[in-house]
């Protein structure tokens, strides 16, 4: 295919996946703070932003100025007199902001939009649902609805992206548009879930459930984590699994292997930077020793993370035409603008 549909399969992968990761974190983080103190609650609002890698914007910023030079670094939720902001008003910036470069609403109109370009090339149910959950997330009143029921509309927007990549798997010719796809959302996973443990981590004492909770429910994992594990409050266990359980589906490691899989396929013969770099990563991972790991885990979750990153810039660098090397997450440049 051509490379420049290559390149917006796999950024629309990738949006589609912030989207559903961010709306999945954010209830999660508000659903924790109902009994808690505010300090408690601004306290898990930071630690979701310091996951996002996204920094509010204070009353007196320019909000498109901030959305294209997010820091890197852990940002602090702020009002503009420095003190901590509303809970309830900073989840529904990251939901239904429209200029907030990595909001719900944000990530669900750029992958509409690159959907855009590929009509001829995706089922028409795909196209459908996307557009219907950018219609209804860009009504007037959402903003308003989310401030009002935020778990009901979370949950509307959790089952959006669920149907949609429900289409994806079924109504998809799994060719190569389908590949990118699936690399983007992938790698984006990976991505989150490391940037969750990295900040959680410190959290997890071994002694609170709720700890456990909040960080497992982020993803989804709850369940499979207490099915795997009789429910062990063990900071390095609930580690252990996020990183290397081979069957859980937002797992590192499942997602290091399928993002392989699909390079590897897409490269037809030989091995291409991409997939060395991310056979290198996948290795090391699988076949490294957890009580080393977890004994420096920031370190190493810092080094994973730059590698996953690495690997979204090589394949940008191998398969697309006038590939940029920069990250979704620092918003330098967007899909299919020149910089």
């Amino acid at each position: 295919m051509l490379a420049r549909h290559a390149e917006d399969m796999f950024w629309a992968g990738r949006y589609l996946e912030r989207a559903e990761d961010t709306a999945r974190m954010v209830r999660a983080t508000l659903l924790s703070t109902v009994a808690e103190s505010p300090a408690q609650a601004i306290d898990r609002m930071q630690n979701l932003i310091r996951t996002l890698r996204l920094k509010m914007p204070t009353p007196s910023e320019d909000v498109q100025t901030m959305a294209q030079s997010l820091a890197p670094s852990p940002p602090m939720l702020r009002s503009e007199a420095g003190l901590g902001i509303d809970v309830q008003a900073a989840a529904s910036a990251l939901v239904a902001s429209p200029t907030l470069a990595g909001s719900v609403v944000f990530c669900i109109g750029r992958a509409r939009e690159n959907f855009r370009s590929l009509r001829d090339q995706i089922p028409s149910e795909l196209w459908e649902q996307v557009n219907q959950a950018h219609l209804r997330l860009r009504q007037e009143d959402f903003a308003a609805t989310m401030e009002q029921d935020p778990f009901q509309t979370l949950d509307f927007i959790r089952v959006s992206c669920q149907s949609l990549t429900g289409v994806i798997s079924t109504s998809m010719s799994q060719g190569e548009g389908y590949r990118f796809l699936v690399l983007g959302q992938t790698l984006e996973r990976a991505l989150m879930t490391c940037r969750l443990i990295s900040v959680r981590y410190p959290e997890l004492d071994g002694s609170s459930y709720d700890e456990m909770a909040l960080t497992l429910r982020s993803v989804s994992a709850l369940e499979a984590y207490q099915r795997a594990s009789q429910s062990s409050p063990v900071g390095s266990d609930v580690a252990r699994f996020l990183l290397l359980d081979g069957s859980f589906p937002r797992s590192v490691l499942y997602c290091l292997r399928a993002s392989e899989d699909h390079v590897e396929a897409l490269a037809a013969n030989g091995r291409p930077p991409p997939l060395r770099r991310l056979g290198q990563l996948r290795s090391e991972l699988e076949y490294a020793d957890f009580d080393t790991m977890v004994a420096d885990l920031p370190h190493h979750l810092s080094t994973l993370e730059d590698g996953v990153r690495d690997v979204a810039i090589l394949v940008g660098n191998h398969f697309f035409r006038n590939a940029e090397s920069f990250d979704l997450h620092s918003q330098a440049i967007m899909p299919g603008v020149s910089s």
